[in-house]
């Protein structure tokens, strides 16, 4: 097992070392933060001057300049807090530059859209991936966090993961591990967190009490595919070090997602995660360098049969039930002053 060096995680960060990180990668100022000044620029220029301009008595003058005055610090302050957010995102990313460059992997502060084939990267819009550190070694793999966004206005929801995904070297039928651990219960009911839903009949019983740990989704016909993959000894693997985890394999990639980002200052949580590439992924890829789809004959085609390509998917009963619920309501809300005349 490899040995890494993490003093750069607790290291200390100046702000020339930020403004050296940021001029590497060009980064520019956050919109957010630009916004923010302008309005207030705006705001104190326009303030008085309109003060001015109109006719007023002394006592509303008063109120009025009390209000502005409000209004101003809470703006300034909205801006020093953005700004400080700010400034710790970038020590965050110095350091981590820093634990790149000593363990030997490639630092990238953040991908707009990725391209990657896993279930939560075509999802929703602003999608990026932060934090990104990357191997390019003869097991490349890579370490992140990723965020996108669904729906608009009041209706718009943020979800934040942290992933990691490791090259494999066989295309694989599609196959997820769903844990058990991080599902959310309701009224004694559980609920998954995949941001998918896979049809029922994919689901594959492991063997032991394995099933009490994680499902386990396999397409049709390629359930053996997947015992051959899933072994005893590699769902202890899994039950050991991944188990708040989920897993996706998608053709010749391995993914561990978490569903809240990962604390990349946490140099236990890191040590937790390459523990999962040495020791988890390490035996994925053993137990698969041999893999051949039989529908499709020699081992040098390295492909999969289409129908082992991708899972099914489902919508989820839940939101079945609600958009029903909603259809009968606004019906029933438009047709009553018909149904009720006489």
């Amino acid at each position: 097992m490899q040995q890494r060096n993490y003093e750069s995680l607790t290291s200390q960060v100046t702000s020339r070392d930020v403004d050296d990180l940021k001029s590497l990668y060009a980064q520019k100022k956050s919109q957010i933060v630009k916004q923010s000044i302008i309005l207030l620029i705006v705001f104190s220029t326009l303030s008085p001057a309109l003060i001015l301009t109109t006719q007023i008595d002394v006592s509303s003058l008063v109120y009025i300049l009390g209000w502005v005055g409000l209004a101003s610090i809470i703006a300034v302050i909205f801006g020093i807090l953005i700004i400080n957010q700010q400034t710790k995102k970038w020590q965050q990313a110095v350091r981590l530059n820093r634990f790149a460059q000593a363990n030997g992997l490639k630092f990238t502060p953040t991908i707009t859209n990725p391209v990657r084939d896993g279930m939560i990267f075509n999802i929703g819009r602003s999608r990026s991936a932060n934090n990104i550190l990357t191997s390019t070694s003869f097991n490349p793999f890579e370490i992140a966090n990723y965020t996108y966004i669904t729906g608009s206005g009041k209706n718009s929801r943020t979800y934040n993961y942290g992933y990691i995904m490791v090259q494999l070297d066989r295309n694989l039928p599609h196959m997820v591990l769903d844990s058990k651990a991080n599902n959310t219960n309701i009224f004694g009911i559980s609920f998954s967190d995949l941001p998918v839903n896979f049809d029922k009949d994919q689901k594959l019983s492991l063997e032991g009490d394995f099933d009490s740990h994680f499902t386990l989704y396999a397409p049709k016909d390629y359930e053996q595919d997947a015992l051959y993959i899933f072994t005893p000894d590699l769902m202890q693997l899994f039950i050991d070090d991944s188990l708040n985890f989920d897993a996706e394999i998608i053709d010749n990639k391995l993914y561990i997602y978490s569903n809240k980002q990962f604390d990349l200052n946490d140099q236990v949580l890191f040590q937790r995660l390459f523990n999962v590439i040495d020791k988890v992924a390490a035996k994925v890829e053993s137990q698969t360098d041999r893999y051949v789809d039989d529908r499709v004959g020699s081992a040098l085609n390295n492909v999969v049969a289409q129908p082992g390509r991708r899972l099914k998917i489902s919508q989820p009963w839940v939101i079945i039930i609600v958009v029903a619920f909603y259809a009968i309501y606004f019906a029933y809300t438009f047709l009553y002053p018909f149904l009720s005349i006489k």
